[in-house]
């Protein structure tokens, strides 16, 4: 587990640090876990030279796995209108965005233009990003542990490893909260985490890794939309959908997807392609 906690933290954290001056870095601390897991793998002689598209379920299956998110995002936006109260919302004439991995002043019309486009949020942030995360998190840290306590307390562990993981990017860049040295931001992050970390391990019983990682880039991707609504509860760690409002509605989500459909029925092991299903 050295291996993995080294190439996760050590080289993930500065991999954070960095993205304080260029996001370009906090896209490349995403791929961490997966290096570490690798390292890890071949550390132990478990490493196949097998590719992981054999895991590769279909784009179908696939976009199933990201329900969880739409369910989340309809869920917060429908109940904000009761208990956050009307949004003033004004379109803005500009929005500041990625692009590139830069950060850009695009008209704001260009963004509303483009919302169609967010069906194939999953499938880029998955490419780009959420699979290097999901591969360390998931396919391999998971598994580890629910092979100990369950897979319930698991995902309870590897949510809070999730969480304070970030801790660099929330403390230093101030990522998905807009101030950095928020003590208050990073422990509501982690409370966020913790449902969220349920919602992924129920996306990886029933798709594999890739549809965590599908369900990842739609979260990334996708709550933003709560935000052209809500703009004004961005950075509020109670009714931002990164602060309480949004941990509430998504461990009720969690709920949903974890109690009734019952993931951990199906699959009592699960590892990835391309090392040794004994480990």
């Amino acid at each position: 587990m050295i291996l993995f906690i080294l190439a996760a933290f050590g080289l993930g954290w500065l991999f954070q640090l960095l993205a304080a001056c260029s996001p370009f870095w906090l896209a490349a601390a995403m791929w961490t876990p997966a290096l570490g897991a690798l390292l890890e793998l071949k550390r132990e002689g478990k490493l196949k030279p097998r590719p992981l598209g054999e895991e590769w379920p279909g784009l179908k299956a696939l976009y199933k796995a990201t329900a969880p998110a739409a369910f989340w995002l309809a869920l917060s936006i429908l109940l904000a209108y009761f208990v956050v109260g009307p949004s003033p919302y004004e379109p803005p004439p500009t929005v500041r965005a990625v692009f590139f991995v830069a950060f850009v002043e695009v008209p704001g019309w260009v963004v509303y233009a483009t919302l169609p486009l967010a069906v194939i949020a999953p499938f880029i942030n998955a490419l780009l990003a959420t699979f290097g995360e999901e591969l360390g998190w998931r396919g391999y840290l998971l598994p580890r542990l629910a092979e100990r306590i369950g897979w319930a307390w698991a995902s309870v562990v590897v949510g809070v490893v999730w969480g304070v993981w970030h801790a660099p990017a929330v403390l230093v860049v101030g990522h998905n909260y807009g101030r950095p040295w928020c003590l208050d931001c990073l422990a509501v992050f982690v409370l966020l985490t913790v449902p969220m970390s349920f919602i992924h391990t129920w996306a990886y019983l029933k798709y594999g890794v890739w549809g965590a990682a599908f369900l990842h880039g739609a979260v990334n991707g996708w709550a933003g939309a709560y935000f052209l609504i809500y703009h004004h509860t961005f950075g509020d760690l109670a009714w931002s959908l990164t602060g309480l409002y949004g941990a509430a509605t998504l461990a009720a989500t969690a709920a949903v997807f974890w109690l009734l459909t019952n993931p951990t029925a199906r699959r009592s092991k699960l590892t990835m392609p391309g090392w040794d299903s004994d480990g």
